[in-house]
């Protein structure tokens, strides 16, 4: 069992064998509504982006705990929003993917208000839908407890994982 953070660094033929999601977030609109956005990891030095959903509260995607998107060749990378409290579980009200000019795009709005954008451009993508042991059936509640607490109840880039779902797009199609 590896740890989230893998995901970033290896090649998509580690989870060649795993199936396709139900609903397709590099491909379907509103595939990730409702999930929430736990964090962004960019690598400067390649060009990658990772985005860690929660997905015990998505409408979609319910068979796994954790949703991480990979995008590699990152062109562009764009936040805007601001948050009136300390933590923040940024819903995703919209989930916008295209492909065009030979690159995929994603654009989340993302409550709650007064909101956040996202926007990522790259020339691959990859989605892993995967399990994380140990976590509850239900997300921690952001205002009760500290930073450490909710820590421990949410997925992390060093989380254990076992990859349940995985869909690609271009450069890791052909692998």
């Amino acid at each position: 069992m590896g740890k989230i953070n893998e995901l970033l660094l290896t090649g998509p033929f580690l989870h060649r064998e795993a199936s396709r999601p139900e609903m397709d977030p590099l491909t379907e609109a509103n595939a990730l509504q409702e999930a929430q956005l736990l964090d962004i990891r960019f690598d400067a030095l390649s060009q990658t982006v990772g985005l860690l959903f929660e997905l015990r509260v998505a409408l979609q995607l319910r068979d796994t705990n954790t949703g991480v998107l990979v995008a590699h060749g990152v062109t562009e990378l764009s936040w805007s929003g601001r948050s009136i409290t300390d933590l923040t579980a940024w819903t995703v009200d919209g989930s916008h993917p295209h492909l065009e000019r030979g690159l995929f795009s994603l654009e989340l709005g993302m409550w709650p208000a007064p909101g956040a954008q996202l926007k990522l451009e790259a020339e691959s993508a990859a989605f892993f839908a995967i399990d994380v042991p140990g976590l509850s059936e239900a997300p921690p509640d952001y205002t009760e407890t500290d930073r450490t607490k909710i820590g421990a109840e949410i997925a992390g880039w060093e989380s254990p994982f076992r990859t349940v779902h995985a869909s690609f797009l271009r450069g890791f199609a052909s692998l």
